[in-house]
């Protein structure tokens, strides 16, 4: 490649370097990223496991409480109580990451849920998670979908990560369902949180250190989803990368990317729990 060739990709929106660089900035980056989303990959495990424990029980005890006349649900304001008082009665829902909770009734339609306003009420979520109709007819289920009320805070593309059980009442009966899940985006900025934490403390340790760069992400697919302030040429560089083919068979993606001018180490590894082409990446750029 020749010198001119060289100086202009370094004019490029952004670069992927696959090959091994020298000890500098954007080396010392990918080592560190490669490092962090282990981490992240750990919290996303326990993530999936806290409402995989927790839902079946909380629809347990939302069933249990149903106690109205032929199977009728409770007034709306009555399960928005019941959906509290049951979280906070469960250790793993209490700490779950979810962005929301909601009962359906038998037809898959939202009766109440924890938001506030309620945007999902009447909204039915089958059109856009069919497979909670295997929750309303007896199963634990975990599935993917795009509900726009359920989508982060920013206006661009968003996904969902729902899990749905079955609510059965004394006589065993299904007299609806309880949803809960995620955000991508949202979720993604809670694994951000997680990482600013954990380079703060980082430079705090070291003299005269300073805290670097970094961004947290979901994949699915092909798409990318970071927080709901995350630039979107970050995404836009990111889903280029298509890092669903890049950690197929465990594999661990890692190396560095330029955005904007600014050198950055990149991560990526799936997490099984999520989805068989789901996992979580990362970025960051030394300061």
């Amino acid at each position: 490649m020749s010198f001119r060739h060289s100086i202009s990709l370094a004019f490029m929106a952004f670069t992927v370097v696959l090959a091994p660089a020298c000890n500098d900035k954007g080396k010392v980056s990918e080592t560190k990223a490669r490092e962090h989303v282990d981490v992240l990959a750990r919290l996303a495990d326990e993530d999936v496991e806290q409402l995989r424990n927790g839902l079946p029980r909380g629809a347990k005890a939302l069933g249990e409480q149903w106690g109205t006349e032929e199977g009728k649900a409770p007034e709306a304001e009555i399960l928005r109580f019941r959906l509290d008082r049951v979280r906070d009665a469960d250790r793993d829902l209490a700490i779950a990451k979810s962005t929301f909770f909601a009962i359906l009734d038998t037809d898959g339609k939202v009766i109440r849920s924890d938001q506030d306003p309620d945007n999902l009420v009447g909204k039915s979520m089958l059109t856009s998670f069919p497979d909670l109709r295997r929750a309303l007819a007896g199963e634990y289920v975990e599935t993917f979908g795009v509900m726009k009320e359920l989508q982060g805070s920013r206006s661009g593309p968003d996904e969902q990560w729902v899990v749905g059980a079955p609510i059965r009442d004394e006589k065993g009966e299904i007299v609806g369902a309880y949803v809960s899940g995620w955000s991508l985006e949202r979720y993604a900025f809670r694994l951000e949180h997680a990482l600013r934490g954990d380079v703060v403390r980082e430079a705090e340790q070291e003299p005269g250190g300073k805290v670097p760069l970094a961004y947290a992400f979901v994949f699915k697919g092909d798409k990318v989803y970071g927080a709901p302030v995350t630039p979107a040429v970050n995404e836009e560089a990111l889903q280029k990368l298509d890092f669903a083919a890049a950690t197929k068979d465990g594999v661990v993606f890692h190396g560095q990317v330029e955005i904007t001018g600014r050198k950055y180490g990149v991560a990526a590894r799936r997490v099984e729990k999520l989805g068989t082409d789901a996992g979580v990446a990362l970025i960051r750029s030394e300061i």
